[in-house]
């Protein structure tokens, strides 16, 4: 007796039963044109703010297209079959369609409004079929993880912010990064691995190119002396004549006062008396030039760039 396959109800029919009936619907053309809409066929679904359940007329087609502006967030519900679909998301407004299984027994994920995205249920959990491989980056022009990601039961990405994450919730994530640390991208290029070059280097910039996510720079630097190439300095030295002017001192003797310059050994009152310092000016040489100083003011070695977004990494 001819029955119904488990997820897309193909007419089976038995050894011997119904021939001469390949023209006829059920028969071997009826599973044609179902093959047909699962494969071609599309089933608008309009959304607000109410929960849909799909029909078994719906979910035969092979895209599910998603319409209407959402007032709310709302799950469009698959029966527990297996199988896949395109989701093609022309929904609007500031809130999630999230796609499930009828009870809702495990995962669920939602589509990016204007995407279209390939999904596969297992009876239990809606998945994605298409996304890159984990350990990928995906950059958007927001400035925060995007609704569509945050609505899933498992975000498929994560922002790199250098927070930690559940191993046990990716683990093929912390497989690949060795630990739960999520790379810190904020405010940062990324570079590639020098791959023996020798390009980047910790005594050169800082950072070591050789390591995955070893990070550093600064947008300024303050230069010192060690930094400013060798200089000789140049000029002119501008010489004068020497003038040596002298104050006087006088020896009081019986015949009267006598000056001499103080620079010399003179007696006074019978005893000799010798200067030790030097009283008097002198007009010397000079160097044409003047001293010219620094502020010690950073400089900037910040290229040219765009400030985009976020930037985050696929993990489950």
């Amino acid at each position: 007796m001819s029955s119904n396959s488990t997820n897309r109800a193909y007419l089976l029919q038995t050894s011997g039963e119904n021939p001469g009936t390949w023209g006829l619907d059920p028969g071997l053309n009826g599973n044609f044109n179902k093959v047909d809409t699962n494969l071609g066929g599309v089933a608008t679904i309009a959304l607000s703010s109410s929960n849909v359940t799909l029909s078994a007329t719906q979910y035969a087609n092979g895209t599910i297209r998603l319409t209407g502006t959402l007032t709310g967030t709302v799950f469009v519900f698959f029966p527990a079959v297996q199988g896949w679909w395109t989701v093609d998301n022309q929904t609007t407004g500031s809130f999630a369609a999230a796609l499930g299984i009828v009870g809702l027994p495990g995962q669920f994920i939602t589509v990016d409004q204007g995407a279209a995205a390939d999904i596969f249920t297992d009876g239990t959990n809606v998945k994605f079929r298409n996304l890159p491989p984990v350990g990928t980056y995906l950059d958007v022009i927001e400035t925060s993880t995007p609704l569509w990601i945050l609505s899933c039961s498992v975000p498929p990405y994560l922002i790199c912010d250098g927070s930690t994450f559940s191993a046990v919730t990716y683990p093929y994530l912390n497989a690949k990064l060795g630990g739960t640390t999520l790379p810190d991208l904020r405010g940062r290029s990324r570079f590639y691995l020098n791959g023996g070059t020798g390009r980047i280097t910790t005594a050169g910039s800082g950072i070591n190119g050789d390591t995955r996510l070893s990070a550093g720079g600064a947008q300024t630097v303050t230069l010192v002396t060690a930094n400013l190439p060798a200089y000789t300095p140049s000029g002119a030295v501008v010489t004068s004549s020497c003038t040596l002017t002298l104050p006087t001192r006088s020896i009081t003797t019986s015949v009267g006062s006598v000056p001499v310059p103080t620079n010399t050994a003179n007696q006074t009152t019978g005893n000799q008396d010798i200067l030790s310092t030097f009283p008097g000016t002198l007009a010397g040489a000079t160097f044409a030039g003047s001293a010219q100083g620094g502020t010690s003011t950073a400089v900037n070695k910040m290229p040219p760039a765009c400030i985009s977004g976020v930037t985050l990494i696929r993990a489950a």
